[in-house]
Order: C-alpha cells, then sequence, then structure tokens
C-alpha cells in the first residue's frame, strides 16, 4: 500500500533534474570550456582557473601514462586537500583507473594494507607523511610513488615562509628507483594526447574506505555515475531554484572536509568543480584554520563536522567578522547537538548572516548525503528531508517490513548514488543492499532512528559498531585486535567516550592476563603499539585496567553494557 507522507518533501527537492551521462574528467572538463577564467581552486592564497585545472591534468595524465598507467590501474591518492590531489585524480579517471583514497596519516602497516588488498600499484604522498612509509615502501614496492610538497603550490614568497617555519625540517624524499617529486613527474609529460573515454560513467572510479554497514572495515567501490549524481544536486542542496539559470561567478565552498571522506571527496570538491563554482583546499584540520579562511575568503558555503563548529566559535578572529558571505552552511559526520546549532546560529546572525546551520544524513555507501534540512524549513533535531530521487524508509530491525511515522527502526535508503558494492566481497554487499518486494535496491544502513508525520528524519544512534572522533570514522574492532596482540593483554573493548571539543574519543578497557602485572609498563606498551599501527584518531585517550568485562549471553564482549556503566559513572561524577 502506497504511503501517503513518502512525498511530503517534494516541494523542496525536486526530481525533475537532469544527469550528465559522463565521466568525472568529462564532467569538470565541461566546466573550463563553459568558465575558463572561473577560479576553480583556491589553496593557501594561489588561485588556479578552470582552464589551468584542466591543462594540469591533461598534462598529469600524459606523465601517468608515458610511465606506463593503463585503463584499470589503481592509484592510491594519500594526501590531504591539496591541489595535488585533485589534479592525479582526474588525471587518472581520464585515464580509466580508479582512485584508490586513503587517510594521509595512515601508519604504514596500515598503508600496505590498502595497497595490497586494491592491488594499487601506483601511488602519491606528501613528504611530510613519507618517511614513516619508506620501509614498508621498500617492501611492497608500487611502480611508481610520486612525492608532493606543500610549497609545490604556493606563490614564491609564500613558498620561501613554508620552507623556513616548516619545509626545512621535513627530510628530502631519497633518490631511489620508482619515486618521483611532483615537479618531475609533472615536466616529464610528453604533449597531452586527444581525449577519448577509456572508461563508462558507470564503471567503478573511486574506492572509499569505510566501516561499511556493520562497523568492519570494508572498501567502497562507487562510479563517475554516482558522484555526478550527487553534484547535480548541489545547487538545489544549497538553496538555488532549480527553475532559474544557475550563474556560479564569485560562489565558493570550504573544502576542508579530507578528500578521502565521501562528503569532502564529492561536495566539497567534485560539486564546485562540476557546477563551475571554486573549491577553497583547507589542508590542515582546524578549527582556527577554517576561522582564518572564513576571515580572508569570505566562502559562500561550509560544510563542516560538530567539533570544528564548535570550535569556530570560541575562535576570537571570527569575534567581529562579517559573515554576510554565507549562503548555505551544513553539519554532517556526527548528530549535531541542538545547543551547538542554537549556538551557532545566533553567532553567524549577530555577524551580518541570514542562514542557519543545516544537519544532514549520509553514508559512505550512497557516497555521502542523502538527505538534508531544506533552506526554507531546517528543523533541530532531524537530519531534514531525502534529496532530489532519493527514497528513506524506516523498516522494522532484521526485516524489510516499513513502520509508521514516529515508529523507531533501521533506516532504508535507495538512491542512483547506491554504490557499486565492497570490493572482493560479495557477502557483505548482499549482506547491505537488499532487493524489496518494490523491486528496488535498499542499503540497509545500519543506523537507527524515525521518520515523523512530515516525512523529516530523526537519526537516534548507530547500530553498526563505528565511533566518530572530530568526525573521523574509528573502528573499535581494529583497535581491540592491535591492543590483544601486545604480550600480557587478555582482552580488551574501546568504547567512545563524551569529549568537550572532539565531541568522542577512545576509551580502552583491558583485561590483563596477570592482575599482578605491572600496569604503567602494560599502558605504556599499548601506546606504544598503538601510536605505531592506529591512526591517531583511533588511540586511546583513557585506559582503565579490569579484571574482567561484562559478557552477552552468548559469551561476547557486551560492549553495549560496558557503554551503559560508562555513561552512569560519568552522569553520577557530575
Amino acid at each position: 500500500m502506497e504511503k501517503p507522507w513518502i512525498n511530503n518533501y517534494d516541494p523542496w527537492f525536486k526530481s525533475s533534474l537532469e544527469y550528465p551521462q559522463a565521466t568525472l574528467y568529462e564532467v569538470v572538463a565541461a566546466s573550463a570550456k563553459l568558465y575558463p577564467d572561473y577560479k576553480a581552486l583556491e589553496f593557501l592564497g594561489t588561485g588556479i582557473s578552470y582552464q589551468q585545472l584542466v591543462a594540469e591534468i591533461d598534462q598529469a595524465a600524459a606523465a601517468l601514462a608515458a610511465l606506463g598507467f593503463c585503463k584499470g590501474d589503481i592509484a592510491t591518492i594519500c594526501l590531504p586537500n591539496t591541489p595535488h590531489a585533485v589534479v592525479f585524480l582526474y588525471a587518472v579517471n581520464r585515464l580509466g583507473g580508479i582512485c584508490n583514497m586513503v587517510h594521509p596519516l595512515s601508519p604504514a602497516e596500515e598503508m600496505a594494507q590498502y595497497l595490497e588488498t586494491t592491488d594499487s600499484h601506483w601511488l602519491i604522498i606528501l613528504d611530510a607523511m613519507l618517511g614513516k612509509h619508506l620501509d614498508m615502501l621498500a617492501k611492497v614496492k608500487p611502480d611508481l610513488t610520486i612525492v608532493c610538497s606543500i610549497g609545490d603550490y604556493l606563490k614564491p614568497l609564500k613558498r620561501l615562509g613554508f620552507y623556513l617555519t616548516k619545509g626545512r625540517k621535513i627530510d628530502a624524499a631519497p633518490s631511489r628507483k620508482g619515486m618521483m617529486r611532483w615537479s618531475e613527474f609533472m615536466s616529464s609529460a610528453p604533449e597531452p594526447s586527444e581525449y577519448t573515454r577509456q572508461i563508462s560513467p558507470h564503471e567503478c572510479a573511486v574506492y572509499l574506505h569505510s566501516g561499511g554497514t556493520t562497523g568492519a572495515p570494508k572498501t567502497i567501490m562507487l562510479s563517475s555515475d554516482n558522484l555526478n549524481i550527487l553534484a547535480s544536486q548541489g545547487p538545489q542542496i544549497v538553496g538555488f531554484d532549480t527553475d532559474q539559470a544557475f550563474e556560479p561567478k564569485g560562489l565558493s565552498m570550504v573544502a576542508i572536509l579530507p578528500l578521502f571522506h565521501g562528503f569532502g571527496l564529492c561536495m566539497g570538491m567534485h560539486t564546485m568543480l562540476a557546477n563551475g563554482m571554486c573549491s577553497i583546499l583547507v589542508p590542515q584540520f582546524s578549527p582556527d584554520v577554517l576561522a582564518q579562511v572564513i576571515i580572508k575568503n569570505k566562502p559562500s558555503f561550509i560544510a563542516a563536522v560538530p567539533t570544528l563548529f564548535e570550535g569556530i566559535l570560541k575562535n576570537p578572529g571570527l569575534a567581529r567578522a562579517d559573515l554576510s558571505c554565507l549562503k548555505a552552511v551544513f553539519c554532517g559526520g556526527d548528530t549535531l547537538p541542538i545547543d551547538l546549532k542554537e549556538r551557532f546560529d545566533r553567532f553567524v546572525k549577530e555577524r551580518g548572516g541570514s542562514i542557519v546551520l543545516r544537519e544532514g544524513y549520509g553514508l559512505t555507501e550512497t557516497v555521502t548525503v542523502c538527505a538534508v534540512n531544506p533552506e526554507l524549513d531546517s528543523r533541530p533535531g532531524t537530519v531534514g528531508l531525502p534529496l532530489a530521487d532519493v527514497l528513506m524508509k524506516v523498516v522494522e530491525m532484521g526485516t524489510e517490513n516499513e513502520l509508521e511515522p514516529g515508529q523507531e527502526g533501521e533506516f532504508c535508503v535507495h538512491a542512483p548514488t547506491i554504490m557499486l558494492g565492497y570490493l572482493n566481497d560479495e557477502e557483505a554487499t548482499a549482506e547491505a543492499i537488499h532487493k524489496h518486494q518494490d523491486g528496488l535496491n535498499w542499503v540497509h544502513t545500519g543506523d537507527f532512528g524515525f521518520m515523523d508525520e512530515d516525512g523529516y528524519f530523526h537519526f537516534v544512534q548507530r547500530l553498526k559498531r563505528i565511533l566518530k572522533v572530530s568526525g573521523v570514522p574509528v573502528f573499535p574492532s581494529q583497535i581491540e585486535d592491535v591492543v590483544v596482540a601486545v604480550p600480557g593483554i587478555s582482552m580488551a573493548c574501546a568504547i567512545g567516550v563524551p569529549h568537550p571539543y572532539k565531541m568522542q574519543v577512545v576509551k580502552l578497557f583491558v583485561v590483563p592476563e596477570d592482575e599482578q602485572a605491572d600496569k604503567e609498563a602494560l599502558k605504556q606498551s599499548i601506546q606504544q603499539v598503538a601510536e605505531k599501527h592506529l591512526i591517531k584518531y583511533a588511540q586511546p585517550r583513557e585506559i582503565e585496567f579490569c579484571t574482567d568485562l561484562p559478557r552477552t549471553k552468548v559469551g561476547k564482549i557486551d560492549y553495549v553494557e560496558l557503554e551503559r556503566q560508562e555513561n552512569l559513572r560519568r552522569e553520577q561524577a557530575l
């Protein structure tokens, strides 16, 4: 039976959009033809026009092809938000390759896994991160490692300043076979050949890494079409009327969410470039840096996580800032506290702005955002309404039975942005994507909440076991696997605990093999192993030793009960 509330959101997000049948490269090349002199990228004071950007993409593609890169090859991009990452991604797409996006702070062991499990033989990395990977690269031996520097895209005076303050402390890349600096790589390019399509828009173009819908790390395969569809919805998402001509001149977005993250990659970068707008690349994930960018660049749009919004409210530089430039501001990646939204909205209004902070919802299996609060009717405490051509519903746990408004269950999403699947994991793909009786494929998200009578969705909690530290996904099972390998450790359980700035940090409960063991020595061993094998967001900030841990009826560690006990203890301590 048709649910009358399903289309309540149509007046806000219209389903009459036309989606390009093109690759990622073709979409950006089309923008360059329409807006050759418009600014495509802004990076630490350096502006890059669309014409210049596509010229560099073509040059990088020519260099890759001359070095032996072929259609279907996988290139790992291990960079912060810099122009190199943008140029390289579209160059790989031009040649029909796949971009494997990984966290630039990944430990060497994790990086080796990313290279090996994706069969990636090409790597681009920042010089500041290279040192810790040299031993690993000598063993894994990718065909080519391209080493970049922040200074590559800085103006001469700023480049000198960067070198004197930071650059001179970075070890030079060693001269070894299979390793090139960015400048050497780009200068090695022959004359770019005429473009011919090498990959279908519906083939895999990007690998992103996520906890999947169950909380275990997985590699998500996305096509050009997946990203282009969401990019086409971009103007409507930020509030522009689709019935009117769209003029992108002067519009810009702060790309501070990392490019290895679906939102950073698609909304912060690709949506801007697909629509002729400017992506302001911010390589450092910091509220103070974000505040400086707002003051200097006066962006039109911002998308960030609660941690960053909390941080910029405390930045003294914004106390007298003019925020009338802001046309839309979005929050995702973690639950937005209503108090933070109210304080931010008031902060903006007091500084000349007329917008409100709009919360959304998404998951990497649909590239990123699939619901957001509309511009004219944003409702606190909700994640908004589904986008154009996106359907969402709430089902009874473990079933396909749709629930009535107000009843809590699992979010399911049907959208043209649904992933191609998990890499080399058909079983997990089938577990995440179900064909329902309506004949549509639905992602069972592993997220729990409800839909109200007006069609707005309310997120309650994650069913999958993932923590968000400063908006970055952290996998407790990965932390526990690393810790239990430490000699003298019997069991370990990682949970998230509240933090005033990061929203959550990791607390680790540990059961030693010997109750009389030196706890301080064990703690130091755990910290050393965590620093070596885990990204900084996953490293435990608190460690508590126990004689045992709560168990479920089948004998597994009951992390839910542990979280309940910890929350109760913290409430009583207030």
